[in-house]
Parts: C-alpha cells; structure tokens; sequence
C-alpha cells in the first residue's frame, strides 16, 4: 500500500469518527459551536423484584442493649475468674473482634490456660478463636449452635456505634475501650477480605425524599478525628445518579456473609481443637459448677438472667428475606428502609422496639419494609 492511500485511509476514518458513524457512544467530540456535548449517560443499576411471593424468610432479632454500653470486665464468682463480655446492643457484629481481644487481656490477668466461654454467637466465637491463637485450651458451652442463635438474625453491616450505649452515659473510659475495639475490629476485618467472600465491601445509595434525616449523635460522640477514617458517602451530580431523586449520596460499606462467616468461625474453632457443648444456665450456681476455674461469659441477654444484669433490655428488628439475585451488587436506604442482597436472600429492614421481647414478625412491618423498597425501585432510571 502506498504512502498516499494510507495517509487518505487515515483521514477518512478520523472524519468518519468525527461525524459520529463509528464512535463510542460515551465519548465527547468537539461540536460546531466549539461547546463539548456529553450525552447523559444514567447508571443503571439491577432493580430488586418485589413481591410477596418471593419472600423466603422474616425473622426478629433481639439486640442485647445496655445503657451504659457492652460489659467488658472481670468478676470473681466462688473460685471461679468471670471475665464478662455482653451488652453490645447493635454493634456486636462490628466489634466482635475488638472486644474478644479487650477480653483476652482480661483472661491473660488470671494466669489460666483452660477458658469455658459461654456463647456460640458472633462474640462468643470471636472471643474463642482470639484465645486459642494465643495459646488458650478453649470450650464453647452454649444453649443453641447455628442457625438458632441472634447473630445470625443480624444485618451484617459495619455499625460500631448502632444502639451501642446512651449517650448521656460515655465515660472517658469507655471512649479509650471503644477506640481501642473500633480500631481492633476494623483492621481485622480488612485482613479477611479475599477468604471466600465472608467479608466484602459493597456501595451504598443513601436516598434523600424529603424527610428530616436523623443525625447520628453517638457516633459524632464516639468517632474522634483520628478514627474517622472510613469512607465518607460522596453527593451524586444528576449524571451520576441511578434514581430520580434529587438527593442521593454514594458511599462504600462493609459487608458479612453471615452464613458463611459463622460457618467459618465455629469449623475453625473446632479445627483448633475447641469443644462445643450444648448447656443452658439458669444461674450463677450453674457456671460455678464448671470445671474450668476462667469463664468467658458471652450470653448476651442470657446475662439479665442468669447474673441478673437489671441494665439488659432487648432492642428488637425485624427482618424480611426475598428469593436471592445474583446480579444485585448494591444496596440502598430510604427514610428508614434498607435492602442489602446476601447470598441468603435480598434482606430487608429497618426498624428497632425498644424492650420488645415478641419475636412473631409483624406482617404490617413486612409491607412497610416491601412498598419502600418498590418505591425505590419505581425511581430508577431506565
């Protein structure tokens, strides 16, 4: 081919582009008028199929609330060393590994080796397996194993401050324990990213239809300057933003397989060579009846029961679950409304009672929790 034919090959192609033939549909060519025009591209985002026959599962959870926050010290019962663990309110699963590891220290102050931990939840598990990598021979003694514990009724989403503590009630104290936990827990989450999806980030659309937003006051209470390192949720330009709602902001958001993250817990525990034993306890008498001498009590509300706690009170929520779709990658939140697709199903939430203990699922909540989300849904650009 001659220089002359590919030089006018070359031009012909360029003023074919220009013209619009051949280009991509997303890139800017100069206009006549000298003015770059960029057609609106809207992202679009898989819609969530609404309906109540696609719903597979609801269940309420009941949150272990305490006023002035989680119990993380040391008691003597008898000969017995109690090391209390408890009280985590909606952020049990957020500072699971943080508060195994504040226990740990506690554990490490009785010179024992032989640890019983009382609990098979997130926080029980979290707190067995810190122990065992330091060394501890460890027995999980617990009422109900998986699925029939509350953790596993939990959103599972990073929240280290929700229903954590009354605010009125934070202690200098209790600020250096919570940073020391925040800190903890967040960094080991970050090292499980990769191991079988048990951890994942995941966008958020945080949307905007007119009501007042609530300010999170604990957490400005909690997060000091040098914690507020997670990443902040950025306003979307009209171009940017998937639903027809003026205010929508994006921002990422740490996510759990619950399933899958529980499984991997106790198969770990147990691989290390931990024991589970199915037992309840009723009172005090009980746990001093164990042949451990140090006891790691993680029962969560079992605790008003058994060592008779008067500041324990269950904060419940309920949650609705549709057939799962594997094209969902995001998840939204709107005037109280929340779905987040999970491998187990599209859950949908967004309510809490205070010193609510009936855990039969409310089928007027079930449709508030559907007509948001198809609200939702009804706003995507197409």
């Amino acid at each position: 081919m001659s220089i002359l034919r590919r030089d006018f090959i070359k031009k012909v192609s360029l003023a074919t582009l220009a013209a619009g033939g051949f280009g991509c549909p997303g890139l800017a060519f100069p206009h006549h008028s000298g003015v770059e025009i960029y057609p609106p591209i809207p992202n679009r985002l898989p819609k969530v199929l609404v309906s109540k026959s696609r719903i597979i599962k609801q269940s309420v959870g009941l949150r272990p609330y305490r006023k002035s926050g989680p119990r993380i010290e040391l008691q003597e019962l008898g000969n017995k060393k109690i090391i209390h663990n408890y009280g985590h309110g909606g952020s049990g699963w957020s500072l699971s590994w943080g508060s195994a590891m504040l226990a740990s220290e506690l554990v490490a102050q009785t010179g024992i080796s032989k640890v019983a931990v009382m609990g098979c939840g997130v926080v029980g598990l979290s707190t067995a397996r810190t122990l065992q990598n330091q060394g501890y021979e460890v027995t999980i003694y617990t009422k109900e194993v998986y699925p029939n514990i509350t953790s596993a009724m939990a959103t599972g989403t990073w929240s280290p401050t929700h229903k954590l503590i009354d605010p009125d009630k934070i202690t200098s104290e209790f600020q250096t324990m919570f940073k020391k936990a925040y800190m903890h827990s967040f960094n080991t989450y970050q090292r499980m990213l990769g191991l079988n999806r048990v951890v994942d980030w995941m966008d958020t659309y945080n949307i905007r239809s007119g009501e007042v937003e609530n300010s999170n006051d604990l957490r400005k209470k909690l997060i000091s300057p040098d914690m507020d390192f997670y990443p902040k949720p950025i306003a979307l330009k009209r171009r940017e933003n998937p639903f027809k709602y003026k205010e929508v902001r994006k921002g990422p958001t740490n996510i759990f397989n619950i399933p899958s993250y529980l499984k991997m817990l106790t198969d770990d525990f147990l691989l290390a060579g931990g024991k589970i034993k199915v037992k309840s306890f009723k009172k005090p008498e009980e746990v001093d009846a164990l042949p451990q001498q140090c006891i790691v009590n993680c029962t969560g509300l079992g605790a008003m029961e058994i060592f008779g706690d008067d500041e324990m009170s269950p904060v419940s929520g309920q949650l609705c679950f549709l057939v799962p779709q594997r094209e969902l990658n995001y998840r939204a939140n709107m005037a109280g409304i929340y779905f987040i697709p999970r491998r187990d199903g599209i859950m949908i939430g967004g309510n809490h009672i205070e010193n609510n203990w009936n855990t039969d699922p409310d089928p007027a909540v079930t449709d508030r929790f559907l007509d948001g989300v198809s609200e939702m849904m009804k706003n995507l650009r197409r």
